[in-house]
């Protein structure tokens, strides 16, 4: 099981190296986060990162003085802030998305045809596995 730990290494260091110096590895994944589910509340994307609310709060507030992120308070819940990516935002989140997808196309490409087979059918299921909601699966 020491793959995970080193895929997991690979991956980061690759957003690291295709993301602006002044973004952190946290603050890449809250764009991450809402270029998937926009609009999303701060303990959403807090409760995604395993952090406290005012953490959160901090992180966002940067990612709101860069321009990359919006804060919105809810209309209907005022005590709610929404979330979601401004142009920029999302700009910097697909450059880095689609550069790190680079990286990782030219680590495989020396692979044969049958070990990018079994490569797909590995992360296939371990999508399955890993995208469930959590407590559902065993």
């Amino acid at each position: 099981m020491t793959t995970v730990p080193a895929v997991t290494r690979f991956l980061r260091a690759g957003i690291r190296r295709h993301g602006k110096p002044h973004l952190s590895l946290s603050q890449l994944r809250v764009l991450y986060f809402l270029r998937r589910r926009s609009q999303s509340s701060l303990s959403e994307v807090a409760d995604y990162l395993d952090v406290t609310r005012p953490t959160m709060s901090v992180m966002v507030e940067r990612l709101v003085q860069r321009g990359l992120v919006n804060r919105i308070s809810d209309p209907v819940e005022r005590r709610r802030i929404i979330l979601t990516l401004t142009p920029a935002g999302a700009a910097e989140m697909e450059r880095v998305y689609d550069a790190t997808l680079q990286t990782v196309a030219d680590r495989l490409e020396g692979l044969s045809e049958e070990q990018l087979q079994q490569v797909r059918a590995g992360l296939v299921i371990l999508s399955a596995l890993f995208d469930e909601p959590m407590g559902v699966g065993g």
